[in-house]
């Protein structure tokens, strides 16, 4: 069964939409600067009618709870609550994410923003020390399939990452390459990084036939962004 029909809902459809002992909880808050307390609420109120059925629960939570920064932002408070709401489950499986990639109209993806601001030609800031971590959402979902059925996951809190990190710099250069246009921006001295432990991940993708190398970035980039996206 699956739960919702964004970004992460389409990529594990094909494995578990029929699937009747697992549930693909995929219908979370996705805005990492919500402050609406009614759309956390939504989020849990949906949670809550699954979290006793005996089937699998997989949850999405957010690599950023590592970062002491964002520890307590309205969204990393709510992503905590609800790992331990799931984690009342008889059958569970989490999945902390990083920054995932894939066709979306959403406009509060990183990737989003920074293609709106560079197709465009749209001024916009830059932070230089900001690095983040991106994966390709089918590469999430082959990974997190792949650790199931090898019978790993289930009960504990999993981290699915590349094991790159990119600064916004580096990411604004891959859009320039891959759109054939420089950007307009500004530098700032500001921004950071979080440990995130992408050892599972890493070992489970080459098994699945996932690659993580130093074209990685520039890869999935030019799939979802690049001329022959479609």
């Amino acid at each position: 069964m699956i739960v919702g029909n964004g970004l992460l809902a389409n990529a594990f459809r094909r494995f578990y939409e029929e699937a009747e002992d697992v549930v693909v909880y995929a219908s979370g808050v996705s805005n990492s600067r919500e402050m609406r307390g009614e759309e956390f609420l939504r989020e849990r109120r949906l949670l809550e009618q699954f979290v006793d059925r005996p089937a699998l629960l997989l949850y999405f939570s957010t690599c950023s709870i590592n970062d002491e920064e964002l520890a307590g932002t309205p969204y990393v408070t709510h992503k905590k609550a609800m790992e331990e709401l799931v984690r009342g489950s008889p059958r569970f499986a989490i999945f902390r994410l990083p920054q995932v990639v894939g066709r979306t109209r959403n406009p509060n993806t990183l990737t989003n923003y920074l293609y709106g601001k560079v197709s465009t030609g749209e001024p916009f800031e830059a932070w230089t020390q900001a690095r983040r971590n991106l994966i390709d959402v089918d590469d999430v979902a082959c990974i997190v399939r792949k650790l199931l059925q090898d019978g790993g996951g289930e009960g504990r809190i999993t981290e699915i990452a590349s094991p790159f990190y990119t600064s916004i710099p580096e990411l604004v250069r891959v859009f320039e390459a891959v759109l054939g246009r420089g950007a307009c921006y500004t530098r700032r001295e500001a921004g950071g990084s979080y440990p995130i432990d992408t050892s599972i991940a890493v070992a489970v993708a080459a098994a699945c036939g996932v690659r993580f190398d130093s074209t990685y970035v520039r890869r999935v980039i030019e799939k979802y962004y690049g001329s022959d996206a479609s």
